[in-house]
């Protein structure tokens, strides 16, 4: 059991990532939607943050499977942070 639900996040994590980039390679030029998806994908990931508290963090038994999903999530929501960053200052 303690591995069914970070192998689901680490699936669902996989499967987004596939999405966006097969989205963001499909979609026209001017429509801004890779953008929209990697903040929804961030959101999910924040998701996976607060889950990984309750389940990893304030485990006894700690499994480490858990540490992939969360690194994953980290650096997705580092590169939101610096493409809003970008953006604030008129980078992107």
């Amino acid at each position: 059991m303690k591995f069914i639900i970070p192998s689901i996040i680490l699936l669902l994590q996989i499967i987004g990532f596939v999405f966006y980039l097969f989205i963001t390679k499909k979609a026209p030029p001017d429509a801004p939607v890779g953008f929209v998806l990697i903040h929804f994908y961030a959101i999910g990931n924040l998701i996976v943050l607060i889950a990984s508290y309750f389940f990893y963090f304030n485990s006894a038994n700690k499994t480490y499977l858990w540490l992939l999903p969360i690194t994953i999530a980290v650096i997705n929501i580092i590169i939101v942070i610096v493409m809003q960053i970008m953006m604030a200052i008129g980078k992107l």
